[in-house]
């Protein structure tokens, strides 16, 4: 099972992230700028004429007004004067006298007296119109004042506005953003866990696969080696059965041939088989196995089977032929191993 080698994502933030991160951006670009008061120049023009604003001196050749009533006293004094001489002179026959002057002289002087006692009175109303001079300058810095204050609340109500729009935006761009990239971690995750599935899956395929072809393997390797034994078995069981049928006819030669001796029949066809066996081992074509069935089979005796054995047996196998010869005449499955 072949498994698509895993590949980590990066982040890629969505279209609502960007569209959020766009708009907080354009809100941060439309802060407000920095408060440029209309009436501060004004303000502070009245403020300097009320700090710099002499106190109160009353200067009577300063006031218009007096001076003007002041004209119009001397010039109404002048004339009672004039009348009043005139009278006087009159009453005298037309003629000028002391008494004409000091008379018009009283009159001028009560003129005088009377624009004296004015004189409070314009000093009072001096002071008064500067005291309404400075109410009307305290009056128009308040109102100033009240406009500025007006002005800059109405700016700080729109940077209020600003910052708690700008709030919302941030908010949303933080949530957006943060709902976008946990969808995003959890897609990885998802996907790498799957990943790890598929990986541990296909690798206990493998290895299931490997301890199948392992078992088959065993098995075919066991079903081999039954095979074998069976061969195996098989050829000792022939051998076996042949070995015995050759200890059979073994027997049985040598059976006729004790009874082919007790009747007489050896002599010069026993020296005649002894010395065609004697030839036929000579040739030195034949086996152990075989060297021992051609003589105890023949029908010499035990003394000459066993003279030809000691004669044509060779040096290695020495041990073995013996070991035969011994387990023919003690074992009636009359072992004829081939060597």
């Amino acid at each position: 099972m072949s498994i698509t080698p895993y590949e980590e994502k990066k982040y890629v933030q969505s279209e609502a992230v960007t569209q959020a991160q766009q708009a907080l951006a354009q809100q941060q670009a439309n802060r407000p700028g920095e408060y440029q008061s209309q009436y501060q120049s004004g303000l502070d023009n009245l403020y300097g004429q009320i700090q710099n604003r002499q106190p109160f001196q009353y200067d009577v050749n300063a006031d218009a007004l007096y001076q003007q009533v002041a004209q119009n006293y001397l010039a109404q004094g002048q004339q009672a004067m004039m009348d009043t001489m005139g009278q006087a002179a009159a009453l005298t026959g037309g003629y000028g006298n002391s008494y004409a002057q000091t008379a018009g002289q009283q009159q001028y002087q009560q003129h005088l007296l009377g624009l004296n006692e004015l004189l409070p009175q314009f000093q009072q109303m001096a002071l008064e119109q500067y005291r309404l001079t400075g109410d009307d300058l305290l009056s128009r810095y308040n109102l100033l004042l009240q406009q500025e204050e007006m002005a800059y609340g109405r700016y700080q109500d729109d940077l209020n506005r600003y910052f708690q729009e700008l709030d919302r935006l941030q908010s949303a761009y933080d949530n957006e953003r943060d709902y976008d990239y946990s969808r995003f971690t959890d897609e990885r995750d998802f996907g790498y866990g799957k990943y790890q599935d598929d990986r541990n899956y296909a690798y206990q395929m493998e290895q299931d696969a490997a301890e199948q072809q392992r078992y088959l393997e065993q098995l075919a390797y066991q079903q081999e080696r039954d095979k074998i034994k069976d061969q195996q078995w098989q050829q000792e069981f022939d051998e076996s059965v042949r070995q015995y049928n050759e200890n059979m006819a073994w027997q049985q030669a040598q059976a006729a041939a004790k009874a082919s001796r007790k009747s007489g029949g050896g002599g010069s066809g026993s020296s005649s088989a002894y010395k065609k066996i004697e030839k036929q081992l000579a040739g030195g074509d034949l086996n152990s196995a075989q060297m021992l069935q051609v003589i105890r089979t023949s029908d010499l005796t035990e003394n000459q089977q066993d003279k030809l054995v000691q004669q044509y047996q060779k040096p290695k196998q020495t041990q073995e032929v013996a070991r035969a010869s011994k387990k023919r005449k003690n074992d009636t499955s009359a072992y004829w191993g081939s060597r």
